[in-house]
């Protein structure tokens, strides 16, 4: 659970977890309860998150009461005290009803199939109909329970569902043809065959499982990103006493004001500030930023980051729900959310649909028996068949079969969608954001180049290795990779002499040698000069957004390096093939302005939006999806999961953070940024295919429940029995089940 207050008005705030939905109906159904208990002023149902936001009056309720009548309403809404329990009690409870779902499903289509084969073949045999009505009796007891429970209970309260119809539907069969069976002189003596049709009940359930079940395995692990990011929050910390001793305590037990000692290797459990020691933090899932980032007294350090070199002390700013992480928390878990419109608008036509299509079978029934007692016969077979035709497989197959197969498709492919809105919605991506570092570049610094060109003298080569060994600056590392590439004999000699200068570099003696690394400032302080033409070529290598590192002696400069990232060599091709698409792209980073102006250049992007943390990128999403437009985010590190939330279509690029690949909705395996388009085309397919099999579910209903009751009798003398209706119900299924499989043969 998760409270917002605001005690002026007495008004609390929470999110709670709600399991046992299973569409859009649901979703009002518990919003309604929730928003007609006393003491709750707002409710709001997330059906994607399985979420329910409300506002109460904690002096008139609690979450407690209102967790007792969404029970009786028939779901669970778990109250927990923290965010991490009601994550686990929800994870929990989906598995329960994922396995239990799944037997369901294997025990409906076990007793079916014999069944629709004794049936559908007429295979006669003594006590044919008993065993017929025992295994119809064992899908419905077993494996439809819940639709008569649930469906029932919804009907009762004049908020009927899928599930109602689906009750209604298949009971109406059972008790049709179990009447049938006992008392078949009642038909036969008026000339009517006393057909029983035990299979439409149990194929109906077989169906309406299958759907249910798709539906499930898509929206499985939908709330690992937040148990991940939890993971970034150490447990334990090291306190420093007013003695100076140290004593491990627990989180929750820090307080603003309290020291903290964060060794080489651990995560800084608080945001604070460094008060003694110097190190080299990554922030990266903060900026997105590979380079470490050195830290000195003063400087502010957040919850969650990791300390990668010396040890630090800090002071505790912000702890708990206060820190940079947990608001990050905060916004993931709020923005994130599986949105599929085209499966939502199916559930709201549900809605009025099953009413509709009790309402008429009823007024099937009245008409026929109005034409007298004789036609009382035809009057149940003609409201039987609207129900059994009517029943909502194909509608509920339409979407989770495309998408299923979609999803197979795009995994042969290297793109691993984990949740259905993002193969509807892609197709309407009007702009993509993409994140530069690690998505448009490899996301690893290197040396590009080097002045003077050529061979480096041996000697300084030896002492910047040996110096840099000793270094927390952040392109330490790439500057070491060049060095010992360029001279495989190199050794990490101790200096004679080792000095440190923050913001500016270091100095140092290496076998008799005086060296200097750093920037132009450092040699500016040590009133050594730089050459005029080394001097033009820094300038307009950091025009380009590169770092320049200069090293030299007590004589002056003698090499320049430039490090920076690589472009990834698909990306301009990308953002051409994605124009030609009609999709804006726009680079969104956290780097330095000089740097993503020149990124864009080099691939060919138009809009740059830089310098910003994480609450920034999300922003920018929410400015650039203002008028309607449908926004898709590309990112990789921990620092875009707030924009991958945010926006409308969130894509991760493999071998990037967990984090912001929990958080996405489709991941590319291999990092490629050509499988964007790709995935574009992929959805467009796929969403060509829902489209066309909720064409054929609707104009299947239009014309068959007219059928089913009766229209063509009196120019046809034809009626449709329930075995044909419930035959060209399965043969619908079938159908939307047949048109998803194409996708299997697309080429994206």
């Amino acid at each position: 659970m998760e409270r917002c207050y605001c005690m002026g008005n007495r008004i609390e705030k929470g999110v709670f977890p709600v399991t046992g939905m299973m569409c859009a109906v649901c979703a009002g159904t518990v919003e309604k309860t929730v928003a007609g208990c006393d003491g709750v002023s707002e409710a709001s149902v997330n059906f994607a998150g399985s979420e329910v936001s409300i506002s109460w009056n904690p002096d008139v309720t609690s979450p407690q009461k209102v967790a007792q009548a969404v029970r009786e309403a028939g779901y669970e809404m778990i109250v927990e005290d923290s965010v991490a329990k009601a994550v686990e009690e929800k994870e929990k409870a989906e598995q329960r009803q994922y396995r239990r779902m799944k037997r369901d499903l294997i025990v409906a289509w076990t007793l079916t199939l014999p069944l629709s084969a004794i049936c559908m073949l007429h295979i006669h045999f003594p006590g044919d109909s008993i065993v017929m009505m025992l295994l119809s009796l064992g899908v419905m007891a077993f494996s439809g329970r819940r639709f008569y429970v649930n469906g029932f209970r919804h009907l009762a309260s004049r908020r009927p569902d899928m599930d109602s119809l689906v009750a209604v539907s298949t009971l109406v069969s059972f008790l049709f043809s179990l009447f049938n069976t006992f008392f078949p002189e009642f038909f036969t003596s008026r000339g009517i065959p006393a057909d029983l049709y035990y299979e439409a009940s149990a194929m109906i359930i077989a169906f309406v499982l299958t759907g249910k079940f798709m539906e499930s395995r898509a929206k499985r692990n939908t709330g690992t990103a937040i148990k991940a990011l939890m993971g970034l929050q150490p447990s334990e910390a090291q306190v420093v006493d007013a003695n100076g001793n140290l004593k491990t305590v627990k989180i929750s037990e820090i307080t603003p004001g309290t020291f903290i000692s964060v060794r080489p290797g651990e995560r800084i459990p608080v945001d604070g500030i460094v008060k003694s020691g110097m190190s080299s933090v990554d922030e990266s899932m903060l900026t997105g930023e590979p380079e470490g980032v050195e830290k000195t007294p003063g400087d502010h350090v957040s919850a969650g980051t990791l300390n990668t070199n010396g040890s630090i002390t800090v002071e505790a700013m912000k702890v708990g729900t206060n820190t940079e992480l947990a608001r990050i928390i905060d916004c993931v878990r709020r923005a994130q959310g599986s949105k599929a419109p085209v499966q939502r608008l199916v559930d709201k036509i549900s809605a009025v649909f099953v009413p509709t299509v009790i309402g008429i079978a009823i007024l099937t029934f009245c008409i026929w028996a109005a034409f007298g007692t004789a036609y009382i016969p035809m009057a149940v077979l003609a409201a039987v068949s609207v129900l059994v035709i009517a029943c909502p497989c194909a509608l509920g197959l339409a979407t989770p079969t495309a998408v299923m197969v979609g999803i197979g498709r795009g995994a042969r492919s290297g793109i691993l969608v984990k949740e259905a809105s993002a193969l509807e919605l892609l197709k309407k991506t009007d702009v993509l954001a993409i994140d530069k570092t690690g998505t448009l570049t490899e996301g690893k610094p290197a040396v590009k180049a080097t002045y003077p060109e050529g061979e480096v003298a041996f000697n300084l080569l030896q002492a910047i290795y040996s110096l840099e060994k000793r270094s927390t600056h952040p392109l330490s590392d790439a500057i070491i990779d060049w060095a010992t590439a360029t001279a495989t004999a190199l050794k990490d000699i101790a200096p004679e002499k080792f000095d440190y200068i923050p913001g500016m570099g270091m100095r140092g003696e290496v076998n008799g040698h005086e060296v200097w690394i750093g920037n132009e400032a450092l040699a500016k302080s040590l009133g050594l000069r730089i050459p005029e033409k080394m001097k033009d070529t820094c300038g307009k290598w950091a025009s380009e957004g590169a770092g320049v590192v200069i090293a030299g002696d007590g004589n002056g400069a003698l090499l320049a390096l430039k490090v920076s990232d690589t472009i990834r060599p698909d990306a301009g091709e990308t953002v051409a093939t994605l124009r030609k698409m009609g999709v804006k792209t726009v680079l969104l980073t956290g780097d330095r302005r000089e740097t993503a102006l020149f990124v864009a250049k080099e691939t060919g992007i138009e809009e740059v939006i830089s310098d910003v943390l994480p609450q920034g990128k999300q922003d920018a999403i929410a400015q650039l999806k203002k008028g309607g437009k449908y926004v898709a985010m590309a990112g990789d590190g921990i620092n875009d999961s707030q924009a991958l939330a945010e926006a409308d279509v969130s894509i991760a690029m493999g071998g990037g953070s967990d984090i912001a690949i929990e958080v996405a909705q489709l991941t590319i395996v291999s990092g490629r940024l050509m499988y964007i388009p790709k995935a574009l085309r992929l959805s467009a397919a796929t969403l060509r295919i829902i489209k066309e099999n909720l064409f054929w579910a609707f104009i299947y209903n239009v014309i068959g429940i007219p059928v089913a009751a009766g229209a063509l009798y009196p120019f046809t003398g034809m009626m449709l029995s329930p075995m044909l209706a419930s035959a060209a119900m399965a043969f619908s299924s079938v159908c939307v089940v047949a048109n998803s499989l194409r996708l299997n043969r697309m080429k994206v």
